[in-house]
């Protein structure tokens, strides 16, 4: 089997172009088959060391999770260096971790390996456009009649305040992105009315953005006047199915709202509507 190590390291997936570390597991056993035809599940927990000669493979399949001492175990089978171990490491606490919040953290760091970024590169600015608040607020901005093109104007005139350099930052990323390009006449425009979302990425980062502008909402009951603001709050018993309904009409309501809104022309404001529907008071099977 050590005769095959260095024929099967070279032909070893990019661990870098990874977010699921289940799947990087999977095609470096097929990797490691392929180059030695008598290898099997029970041969590679046999080299990494694991008690159990099914392990590896309750891992690979989602029925497992690995302990700190099992990351060590299987980066040392696959013959990892030091900082591919590391970002092993990140990636297998990125897909294990219990709360968003972690999962957000480890994601920070997986996105830090520059060959991680220059090889998803798109990834990493969708979640850096949901994880900042104000870049949302920046892109809508560019509506304003009287928007200037200037890191400064923009970031004083943003509740709170930002740095100009946040602002300028923020104006390079939608740019990148292509969330804002330039229309005849030069000036900053959108491209498109909304904005598409949805993959694991940018949905971990629309939770931290959610929850940012939850705090915005509380905040602006003391520092927002009641004629510029609308908040308010109902407190309910209901059944299971009433509530798929209720959710189905809230989705309604926002998808209608937000074709209205994109009608708009000569905005001179920037505001942030929040959608709340939680439970206070959960059923025993959920307890």
């Amino acid at each position: 089997m050590d005769d095959n190590k260095d024929e099967g390291k070279k032909t070893m997936p990019d661990l870098f172009t990874y977010l699921d570390y289940r799947k990087f597991l999977q095609d470096a056993f097929e990797e490691l088959k392929g180059s030695s035809p008598g290898f099997s599940h029970r041969l590679f927990a046999k080299k990494a060391g694991f008690a159990s000669s099914n392990y590896a493979w309750l891992v690979m399949q989602g029925k497992r999770n690995l302990s700190g001492d099992g990351i060590v175990k299987i980066a040392k089978a696959l013959g990892l260096k030091k900082v591919e171990t590391e970002f092993f490491e990140n990636l297998v606490r990125f897909n294990q971790a219990a709360t968003e919040s972690e999962k957000g953290f480890y994601y920070e760091r997986i996105a830090a390996n520059r060959r991680y970024a220059a090889a998803r590169p798109l990834e990493r600015g969708q979640y850096e456009y949901y994880s900042r608040w104000y870049v949302p607020a920046i892109r809508e901005m560019v509506l304003l009649k009287d928007f200037k093109e200037d890191p400064s104007w923009i970031a004083a005139r943003l509740k709170p305040a930002v740095t100009p350099r946040e602002a300028e930052a923020a104006l390079k990323l939608l740019t990148e992105l292509k969330l804002l390009v330039r229309d005849a006449s030069g000036r900053l425009a959108q491209r498109d009315a909304h904005v598409a979302g949805g993959d694991e990425v940018s949905s971990l980062a629309m939770t931290a953005f959610q929850r940012e502008m939850i705090e915005r909402a509380a905040a602006s009951i003391e520092e927002t006047r009641p004629e510029k603001r609308e908040i308010g709050s109902l407190t309910f018993a209901i059944s299971e199915e009433k509530l798929f309904g209720a959710k189905k009409m809230i989705r309604e309501f926002r998808s209608k709202l937000a074709g209205y809104l994109a009608e708009g022309k000569d905005a001179d404001a920037v505001y942030q509507f929040n959608f709340q529907l939680f439970d206070l008071c959960p059923t025993e099977e959920e307890k």
